[in-house]
C-alpha cells in the first residue's frame, strides 16, 4: 500500500509527534490512497525496521558505557615499575628503554622518542628526560581517542542519534500510512462493528422524515410499512420505478421462509441505510456498508447454503459452492429469487439480443445460464453497424467521462432502444499498423429484476455472486462482432455494474485464452470477487463516500499489477452523490500525474488507447442489448396489475431446521460453510 500526498500550502502541513518533520497529508487535489502495485508499503516491516534501528542505537549506548569505564581505568592507571638495570642492557631514568647511540665513537644512552620533548626541572639548570612524563603523554593520547570515539562527529553518540532519527522517520511513515488506511475504515468508536438496529429510528428519520418515524414500530413494523399499500413508506417507494422494484422484491422474499426473517430484521434497514447513505456524506460510507454486509452475509450463509446446489456456474466455469464467499452465496441465492420474481412479473427469459446501432441485423443468444458469455453461439464478425469518428481517452478521468456519455446516448437512439442496455467499443488504429481496442460498459440504469433492460438489479445480484449475466454475454458478443483478434491489446472500463461486468470478463479463463486483455479500469464497482490474472494491469477507483464498492462485503484484492485508488471527495467538499460518474471523473483529474505508483498501469492503458501517440485513428461502435422474455404466462388482473398471481405458497421448501427454531430477537445461529453467529 502506498499513500501519495499531494502538494499543498503550509497550512496543510502536519508535524509528526516523533520526528518533528513536516508531512503533507492532503493538498488541494482529491485525497487519494493507492493500494497495490509494484510499489507497496508493509507497515509491519516499517515498524520492525524502526525497532531494529532503535535497538542498534541502544547497543551503541552500551558501547559508550564501556568507553566511559575505559576512561576511568586509564585515568587511574599507575606507572609501571622500572625493570632492573643490566650491564648488557643498561636502563636508567635517562634511558628507560636501554638503547644506545654511537656518538663520536662512544656509546651513549639514546633518548627515548616516546618521552620527547624534554621536561624542564628546577635545580639542574638543564633539561632532562623523565620516564613518568612519557606515561602521562600516552594516557593523554588514549583519553583523547576515547573521547573522540564516544562523542563528536562520527562518534558512537553521533551514530546512535542518527539511527534514532531514522527510526523516528520510519515510525512517522508507518503512522502516516496507518492513519491514511484507518481514515477509510470505521474505528472502534464509530460504526464498526455495525449494529444498524441501534440506529433504526435515526435512519428512518434521516431518510424519510419524522412523518414516517411516528408510524414505525420496530423491524417488523418497517417491513409491514414497506409492503402495505397506502403506508407512508410504501407510498415513498411507489414514487419511483426503483422503489416499486424494492416493494416487489420484499413481497417475494417475505413469502420465502428462508428469507422472511431476514427481510423483517435486515432488508428494510438496508433500504433505509442506502437512502441515508445518499445524504450522509461522511466519507466512511463504503467501509460501513462493507463491514455491515459482511456480518449479515455470514449470519445468513448457513441458511442460504441449504438452498444452493453443491456446484454453481461462475462465468464459463463450474465451481464448488463451498469455494464462494458467504456474500457470493447470499447474492447467488438472491439472484435465484430475483429471477423467479422477474419471470412472474415480466415473463421467462428466452434469450439475449445484441444489436449494432446503425447497422442491420442482430445476434441472438440463449440465456446467459445456458451459454455463459455467449461463447457457444455463432457470431458474424464485422457486424458493427455505423462507426463514428471518435477520440480515445488520454486519462482515467476522460475514460470515465466518456463512458458516462455512452450511457447518456441511449436517450438519442430512439424508441426501439428504450428498454435496452448500451455499451460501446473503440477501435484504435496506430501509425505503426497495430490495432487495439477500448470497451466501455456503463452501470445500472434500471432497478427492476428481469425486464428487457439488462442493466438492472438482477444483473447486479448475479454479477456479485458470479452467476453468468446478460451483460457479460452481450459484451463478449459485441467484442466478437467487432472483430477483435486474439493478439490485439484490449482495455476494459466499467462504472458500477459495468465494473463488475468487465472484471468478471477479465477473470474468466475462457476469455483469457481467447483475448489479450491487458488493462482493466473500474470506478465505483464491487469487484472483490473477480480473480483477475496477474498479468493484467487493473485499477479500481473507489470513493470512500460511495457505498457501492462495499456491496460485495470484502475489500478489493491488490497485487503487483492490481491496484485500488481510494479517493475521498467528502474531504474536499466536492458536491454530487459520491457514486456518480461525474464525481469520479472530476475527482480523478490529474490522478496519474500526482500518483507515480500508477505509472505501469498508465503505460499499459495508453498502449491500448493510443494516448500521446501521433497518427492514431479511433472509430467507435455502439451496441444495444436487450433481455428477451416470454410474457405469455404473466398474470394480469382487471386493475392493471401485471405480475405473478398472488399466492401464499413459499417458493422453496422449508429449510432444515425450520425458521421457528431460531432464537428470538432476530439472532441467527448455526454452523456450516462460511457460517457464524452475530447480530445484524
Amino acid at each position: 500500500m502506498s499513500s501519495e500526498p499531494t502538494g499543498g500550502s503550509q497550512d496543510d502541513e502536519v508535524s509528526s509527534e516523533d520526528s518533528g518533520h513536516p508531512w503533507h497529508i492532503w493538498g488541494q487535489s482529491t485525497p487519494t490512497l493507492i493500494e497495490g502495485g509494484a510499489v507497496s508499503v508493509d507497515t509491519d516491516d516499517l515498524d520492525a525496521l524502526a525497532a531494529g534501528l532503535t535497538s542498534a542505537a541502544g547497543s551503541l549506548d552500551d558501547a559508550r558505557v564501556l568507553v566511559a569505564n575505559a576512561v576511568t581505568e586509564v585515568e587511574m592507571a599507575p606507572p609501571p615499575p622500572l625493570p632492573p638495570a643490566s650491564p648488557l642492557e643498561p636502563r636508567s631514568l635517562f634511558n628507560p628503554q636501554g638503547t644506545w647511540d654511537d656518538v663520536n665513537g662512544q656509546c651513549v644512552p639514546a633518548p627515548d622518542p616516546a618521552i620527547r620533548p624534554s621536561f624542564p626541572t628546577s635545580g639542574f639548570g638543564t633539561s632532562i628526560q623523565v620516564y613518568p612524563f612519557g606515561l602521562d603523554l600516552e594516557k593523554s593520547a588514549a583519553l583523547h581517542s576515547l573521547d573522540v570515539l564516544s562523542t563528536g562527529p562520527g562518534s558512537l553518540q553521533d551514530v546512535a542519534d542518527t539511527l534514532r532519527s531514522i527510526a523516528s522517520d520510519v515510525t512517522a511513515c508507518s503512522q502516516a500510512h496507518t492513519l491514511a488506511e484507518g481514515g477509510a475504515a470505521p474505528g472502534p468508536g464509530l460504526m464498526g462493528p455495525v449494529d444498524i438496529r441501534a440506529f433504526d429510528g435515526g435512519l428512518v428519520y434521516q431518510a424519510l422524515g419524522s412523518g414516517v418515524v411516528a408510524a414505525v414500530s420496530g423491524p417488523t413494523g418497517l417491513a409491514a410499512l414497506a409492503t402495505t399499500p397506502g403506508s407512508p413508506l410504501y407510498t415513498k417507494l411507489a414514487e419511483s420505478e426503483g422503489g416499486q422494484a424494492v416493494a416487489e422484491a420484499l413481497h417475494l422474499l417475505l413469502a420465502d421462509p428462508a428469507t422472511a426473517q431476514w427481510v423483517k430484521d435486515d432488508a428494510v434497514r438496508i433500504v433505509l441505510l442506502t437512502l441515508w447513505l445518499q445524504k450522509a456524506g461522511t466519507g466512511r460510507e463504503a467501509a460501513t456498508i462493507q463491514d455491515y454486509l459482511k456480518q449479515v452475509s455470514e449470519r445468513l450463509d448457513p441458511w442460504v447454503t441449504q438452498h444452493l446446489p453443491g456446484q454453481v456456474p461462475v462465468g464459463t466455469q463450474t465451481v464448488d459452492t463451498s469455494s464462494l464467499t458467504p456474500m457470493q452465496r447470499v447474492t447467488t441465492y438472491l439472484g435465484m429469487n430475483a429471477t423467479a420474481l422477474g419471470a412472474g412479473l415480466y415473463g421467462r427469459q428466452t434469450g439475449i439480443t445484441v444489436t449494432p446501432v446503425g447497422g442491420s441485423g442482430s445476434t441472438v443468444l440463449p440465456p446467459a445460464t445456458k451459454d455463459p458469455l455467449g461463447l457457444g453461439s455463432p457470431v458474424q464478425a464485422g457486424m458493427t453497424g455505423k462507426g463514428e469518428d471518435s477520440r480515445s481517452p488520454g486519462s482515467i478521468s476522460e475514460a470515465i467521462a466518456h463512458c458516462q456519455e455512452v450511457q447518456s446516448s441511449k436517450s438519442s437512439l430512439g424508441q426501439d432502444y428504450e428498454e435496452a442496455g448500451v455499451i460501446s467499443i473503440q477501435r484504435v488504429e496506430h501509425a505503426d499498423g497495430r490495432v487495439s481496442w477500448v470497451v466501455y460498459v456503463p452501470g445500472t440504469t434500471d432497478w427492476t429484476v428481469g425486464d428487457g433492460e439488462p442493466q438492472d438489479l438482477l444483473t447486479n445480484l448475479e454479477g456479485v455472486g458470479g452467476t453468468p449475466t446478460v451483460m457479460e454475454s452481450a459484451v463478449v458478443t459485441a467484442m466478437r462482432q467487432a472483430g477483435i483478434r486474439s493478439g490485439d491489446e484490449v482495455a476494459l472500463y466499467g462504472h458500477s455494474q459495468g465494473g463488475i461486468t468487465v472484471s468478471n470478463i477479465a477473470a474468466d479463463p475462457a476469455i483469457q485464452d481467447r483475448y489479450n486483455i491487458t488493462t482493466v479500469l473500474t470506478a465505483g464497482a464491487p469487484t472483490a470477487g473477480a480473480d483477475i490474472p496477474d498479468d493484467v494491469h487493473a485499477l479500481h477507483v473507489e470513493n470512500t463516500g460511495d457505498a457501492v464498492p462495499g456491496l460485495d462485503a470484502a475489500p478489493t484484492p491488490t497485487g503487483p499489477h492490481r491496484q485500488v485508488a481510494m479517493i475521498d471527495t467528502h474531504q474536499m467538499g466536492m458536491g454530487g452523490y459520491p457514486h456518480a460518474s461525474g464525481v469520479y471523473a472530476q475527482a480523478t483529474e490529474g490522478l496519474e500525474e500526482r500518483d507515480p505508483e500508477l505509472t505501469d498501469w498508465s503505460t499499459s492503458f495508453s498502449r491500448a488507447t493510443g494516448a500521446g501517440e501521433q497518427g492514431t485513428t479511433t472509430t467507435e461502435y455502439t451496441f444495444a442489448i436487450r433481455r428477451d422474455t416470454d410474457s405469455s404466462g404473466v398474470y394480469q388482473d382487471g386493475a392493471g396489475y401485471r405480475g405473478r398471481a398472488p399466492t401464499s405458497a413459499p417458493s422453496y421448501e422449508r429449510p432444515t431446521p425450520p425458521p421457528s427454531s431460531q432464537p428470538s430477537g432476530g439472532r441467527w445461529s448455526g454452523s456450516g460453510p462460511g457460517g457464524g453467529t452475530g447480530d445484524g
